[in-house]
């Protein structure tokens, strides 16, 4: 990368540093943290060490980890006009009530915005993301995070350390801001370049106050990650009884902020600032930022032309083929495979082995085997996702539980359009309850913007992962542990609508009873209606969920034209019952509903089939049960 020749005198920095520490205290959120960074902003901004300032759409990216402490860099960004429109008064007073920047930031609040930070520890892994699919794709730009030392104590943060070290990524760069605080706690500066180095980075440490020295620390190269370290003082210009406290973790009160005039000095900044970077006052005055264009998202049936479904009939085993066939099927898209636990458990060592390892060599791969770091894993999939690529990251359902947060801040909340996909979701495997699935779908449900489909054979779920890509939404799709006979082809698959998120798989015009059911217990399901059919004389209707989420979205009228109010109505699932029980219809002028599920902790084991004797969902188990419900 060749930064720009002219930029500002050391002077000239100074005189914006200024002005952006007199905008962090005239916010007054957070300026312990936010003062301790602001020189580090200015030197990333303004110096010309980077092109972050620039209006090209290739330039470089800062995730700013350390949300909560946002205000130089809201700064910095209000200066070079992405918030076009507003006076610096205006832009200080972010986080207020129909204020359109958050305290804390959010993706796509103002250009610029990468990530939505604030959740500490994610955004190196976020970062790592960025750096790997501008890598992939030769964009010669780097990647800056800023963290917190406090935030380094975080585990995710040194996941993301061994995984960028692995990766070769050396057009990532992590800006730790020692202050020596982290919230309440003493952390001693320099434990921090050890730490690092210890990692594999090479570490550089600076005194962060230094403009001159952050600015040679950027510009050099590295053929590693790089870790500059910035020796810094948690609210540096504040009154001196309270600078360098370790209680800065909030606002200050007003006789400890500086009596200084802070429009004179904002106005010095932005003279400096306007006299090297001409698009900015255009930008403020009104221009707004050009959006970034999308990539192009192939849809549904682009994708199902490359797809290669199954015979009716066959039985297999979804979780060791979907993985696998899916990423040599679409190979030559810009996707992303990823399994931060056994690379050979979600099929993917035929396309691993094809396409060579993930390193510094061969970028073009598109296959990652990760570490067993699946809080990195699922932070890093959403970075990359953001820059272009389609990840797809497999894993047992019952690891999900430890991304549950990275899911929900780092792909969920922000609608980063990852695929998620869990194996082994429901009961049995031999490795016993600490891979049991058990509630994991329920608290993945219960994420807002996540998608949840469950496939009950390979031929499904092949559907469904084309259809989660293609609608470039986060999903999350659930994968039988066992073995489901493929009831459709492909191509009778794709004729039917997904909109609704049910499949009828048994119909009678004017049922007395319905079933709903999902994955592989779709099976017993329809054994159990059919067993009550022929024994009991039940006119029975059989519907598969194939995406709650979508089912749920039903209007009342259709909701009762699937299951009728005069109908008694019975979920059967091998999740926890409230899954598929909650989309049971209320208020059914008195007739009952049964949920059967798996609400207990700790079924798992082997074999298989006493498991579900335990758990009481064999066929006939499924039968009785609706019978002692509507006798």
């Amino acid at each position: 990368m060749n930064p720009p020749v002219i930029a500002p005198t050391a002077p000239e920095l100074t005189t914006i540093a200024k002005g952006l520490r007199a905008f962090v205290f005239a916010a007054n959120k957070h300026p312990g943290g936010a003062s301790s960074a602001t020189e580090a902003i200015t030197a990333l901004f303004f110096s010309g060490a980077t092109t972050l300032a620039d209006a090209a759409p290739d330039k470089d990216r800062l995730i700013y980890s350390k949300g909560h402490a946002a205000a130089p860099w809201y700064g910095a960004l209000w200066a070079l006009g992405a918030m076009p429109g507003t006076t610096w008064q205006q832009a200080a007073d972010f986080g207020q009530v129909g204020h359109p920047v958050p305290r804390m930031p959010v993706r796509g609040a103002v250009p610029g915005m990468e990530m939505s930070t604030g959740a500490l520890g994610q955004g190196l892994s976020y970062g790592a993301g960025l750096a790997l699919a501008d890598r992939r794709a030769g964009r010669a730009t780097r990647t800056f995070v800023i963290l917190g030392d406090g935030e380094c104590t975080e585990g995710q943060v040194w996941e993301a350390a061994m995984t960028a070290t692995r990766l070769g990524l050396r057009n990532l760069v992590a800006l730790v801001d020692a202050n020596g605080s982290g919230s309440v706690i003493k952390l001693p500066r320099e434990q921090w370049a050890a730490r690092w180095e210890g990692f594999g980075w090479r570490t550089v440490s600076v005194d962060g106050h230094d403009l001159g020295a952050i600015t040679a620390a950027l510009r050099e190269d590295s053929d590693r990650p790089t870790a500059i370290i910035l020796n810094t003082v948690k609210g540096y210009g504040l009154s001196a009884e309270v600078e360098g406290s370790n209680t800065l973790s909030a606002d200050v009160a007003a006789e400890h902020l500086p009596a200084w005039d802070a429009a004179a000095l904002i106005d010095a900044a932005l003279e400096a600032i306007d006299r090297y970077f001409p698009h900015a006052p255009v930008r403020r005055r009104g221009q707004a930022v050009p959006a970034a264009v999308p990539s192009a998202r192939p849809g549904r049936a682009e994708l199902l032309a490359r797809v290669t479904g199954y015979e009716a009939g066959a039985s297999v085993v979804a979780k060791k083929a979907l993985g696998g066939e899916l990423a040599i099927e679409l190979a030559g898209l810009p996707m992303l495979w990823m399994a931060p636990d056994a690379i050979r458990n979600s099929g993917l060592l035929t396309r691993m082995e094809e396409v060579g390892s993930w390193d510094w060599d061969t970028p073009q791969a598109d296959v990652l085997q990760c570490a067993i770091a699946e809080q990195d894993a699922a932070s890093l999939a959403a970075g990359a996702a953001s820059a272009g690529l389609r990840p797809v990251l497999l894993s047992m359902e019952g690891f999900y539980w430890r991304m549950l947060d990275q899911i929900r801040e780092s792909i969920a909340f922000p609608k980063v359009p990852v695929l998620l996909v869990g194996t082994s979701g429901g009961l049995g495997d031999p490795l016993g309850p600490m891979v049991q699935s058990d509630g994991c779908l329920t608290a993945l449900a219960a994420i807002s913007d996540l998608e949840i489909f469950e496939a009950a054979d390979i031929n499904t779920a092949k559907l469904l992962a084309l259809e989660a890509l293609s609608t470039g939404r986060p999903a999350y799709l659930r994968l039988p542990h066992e073995a489901v006979p493929v009831r459709h082809t492909l191509e009778e698959l794709a004729t039917r609508p997904l909109h609704e998120g049910v499949v009828t798989l048994v119909d009678d015009p004017e049922p007395d009873l319905v079933i709903l059911t999902a994955g592989a217990m779709r099976e017993r399901a329809i054994e159990a209606g059919q067993v009550l059919i022929d024994q009991d004389g039940r006119r029975v209707r059989v519907l598969e969920i194939i995406s709650p989420s979508r089912f749920t979205a039903l209007t009342p009228g259709r909701l009762l034209e699937l299951v009728p109010a005069h109908a008694a109505a019975v979920s059967v699932h091998n999740a926890p019952s409230s899954v598929l029980g909650n989309l049971l219809p209320h208020s059914r002028g008195g007739i009952g509903e049964a949920r059967i599920g798996v609400d207990t902790y700790g079924i798992a084991g082997w074999p298989q089939e006493a498991l579900y004797e335990a758990a009481g969902l064999t066929t006939d188990a499924i039968a009785d049960r609706i019978r002692k419900e509507y006798a």
